[in-house]
């Protein structure tokens, strides 16, 4: 392994261990508001502190994953796999990734950073959106945990095999 094959390994070993630490505190959050969901409006409206908290906590940590995983784990992997991303836009990074079987699909994952960027914007006076919002990101949570572990697998493999 080369001196940069082994820096950028480290790259993406420390990006996956944030991943990771925001996956364990989506979970919890997870765990803390299950039975709330799906929300309904009056269940919404019901909310005490702690659980309004916790809701907070699972789209903080959502947004932070998703983040963490664009920023760095994406275009890691990328350029450990010796893939040429310079200059390349997201659209085409998210092709090679759904090609290389990382995510599913690219419109998900589009779909997903515009649930993550309506989810940063709520207002109180739009309820039912910001409702249907967080139902669809509970329902969601499992594709980004999916992703998580199939980056963890393929860089298993990799080093493995190295």
């Amino acid at each position: 392994m080369t001196i940069n094959e082994k820096v950028n390994l480290e790259r993406l070993s420390a990006s996956l261990q944030k991943c990771r630490i925001h996956l364990q505190r989506i979970q919890y959050a997870v765990s803390q508001t299950e039975k709330l969901f799906p929300l309904e409006r009056e269940i919404y409206q019901n909310l005490d502190d702690a659980q309004i908290g916790s809701i907070d906590q699972l789209v903080f940590r959502f947004t932070k994953l998703q983040d963490e995983l664009v920023t760095n784990t994406f275009r890691y992997v990328l350029v450990y796999l010796q893939e040429d991303i310079l200059d390349k836009p997201f659209r085409d990074i998210l092709n090679r990734l759904e090609r290389l079987n990382i995510i599913d699909s690219s419109d998900t994952w589009l779909a997903l950073r515009e649930l993550r960027n309506d989810l940063a914007h709520e207002y109180p006076v739009m309820l039912e959106e910001t409702i249907d919002k967080l139902n669809l990101l509970f329902v969601q949570l499992p594709v980004l945990e999916n992703i998580l572990i199939t980056i963890e697998r393929l860089v298993k493999q990799l080093t493995n095999i190295q």
